[in-house]
């Protein structure tokens, strides 16, 4: 039996494209390593013409270490799967990978397939990033049943993996998406975005796209600027001039919302922290790519109450861990119903702190890296074990 600290690991990402579950997954493989773990990471050799590969650009700021040489494409495409399940079939013998870690749909059914014929096959985990399980095709049939693991995002994804695919209790670990620990005490945007002190200001992190619905938002917001003249809006995302232009600049000049919606645009880095260290509060309507809604979590680390649609992750996000503490509310998409949860939030300053508190609490336990890092290194040492 192979020991855990001898046991080398490779994560595969069938995608170039810094898409919602690339940061989680690279931020995972990087967390393992620093935890000792041999970990390399598969980087995508397949980029479209003229594209940028983001994610190669994260695996070396990450510093971790990369095997080259499978095309990794995240649509399935028959001769490209047939090349790569060979390449990785000898990249697992070369390499004695012990444990592959897969994190999309194309990667799991191709380690599934490179690892069908070798006579010491890795150990195959899953992490979801979706709040639902997938659905129960030929090749998710395939992959599930080679797999020793699967890391569900929510309640729900773990028992229809369980349910669908046949895994038992221990196969199917429900565990928190991860934000990383943000520092509190730092710069603000406040000056920059013309605010003040005076200000109760409200940030949504979104692209701006017609499914988002930004009709829905200005619809709160005019609710809320009624009810609190001193509310503000702040948008953090960008679009194309079309949908800007449609879903946001006449919209907001239609309603009268001028003075009360700030439009700083997409925001990185220190600019991104500042601008929600501003905040007073936190509005998320619809997910996107990224199926944990990274922007609620980020929000939820600098401390910030949420209010949010009930779509997708947000009522598990949200929901209370303790009875005395609730971190925001996933509501129904009504106008009426989340403005008057924001017009709560902003009119008593007692509720903002304490849902602000429980936010932070959550976001620094239950969703700390280090402690989803120590779960999944035990995971592993399980099942480098035998079967769980």
């Amino acid at each position: 039996m192979i020991r855990l600290a001898d046991a080398r690991i490779l994560h595969l990402f069938a995608n170039y494209k810094w898409t919602g579950p690339a940061d989680p997954a690279i931020r995972a493989a990087a967390r393992l390593r620093q935890r000792g773990l041999d970990v390399a990471f598969a980087q995508a050799a397949f980029v479209h013409s003229g594209n940028r590969h983001d994610v190669a650009d994260q695996l070396f700021r990450w510093r971790l270490p990369v095997l080259t040489g499978l095309q990794l494409r995240k649509h399935f495409h028959v001769p490209s799967l047939l090349r790569d399940t060979g390449r990785l079939r000898t990249l697992l013998e070369r390499e004695r990978i012990a444990i592959v870690h897969c994190h999309l749909p194309g990667d799991h059914f191709l380690a599934a397939l490179a690892s069908r014929r070798l006579a010491e096959p890795p150990r195959i985990v899953r992490t979801l990033y979706d709040p639902e399980a997938p659905p129960r095709g030929w090749r998710e049939r395939f992959a599930f049943r080679r797999t020793g693991v699967v890391l569900a995002p929510t309640p729900a994804a773990r028992d229809g993996v369980r349910q669908r695919f046949g895994m038992n209790g221990n196969q199917v670990r429900y565990l928190d998406p991860v934000t990383e620990p943000r520092v509190l005490e730092g710069p603000d945007a406040r000056a920059k975005f013309g605010l003040d002190a005076s200000h109760k200001i409200v940030g949504i992190t979104a692209r701006i796209q017609p499914h988002r619905r930004f009709e829905l938002l200005w619809e709160i917001a005019r609710r809320v600027v009624d009810a609190v003249p001193a509310a503000r809006f702040v948008l953090l995302g960008r679009g194309n001039d079309e949908d800007t232009k449609a879903h946001v600049t006449e919209p907001i000049a239609r309603l009268g919302l001028g003075r009360h919606v700030v439009l700083p645009g997409y925001q990185r880095g220190p600019d991104y922290d500042a601008a929600l260290r501003a905040l007073d509060a936190f509005l998320f309507l619809v997910p996107g790519s990224d199926g944990t809604c990274r922007a609620v979590t980020d929000a939820m680390a600098f401390g910030l109450p949420v209010v949010a649609t009930d779509r997708g992750i947000l009522p598990a996000l949200l929901a209370p861990r303790r009875p005395d503490e609730l971190p925001g509310r996933a509501c129904p998409e009504s106008a009426e119903e989340m403005a008057g949860e924001l017009i709560a939030l902003l009119q008593d300053d007692d509720l903002r702190a304490a849902r602000g508190a429980a936010a932070l609490r959550v976001a620094r336990t239950e969703m700390n890296p280090a402690h989803a890092a120590a779960v999944t290194a035990e995971l592993y040492e399980r099942l480098l074990e035998g079967p769980l």
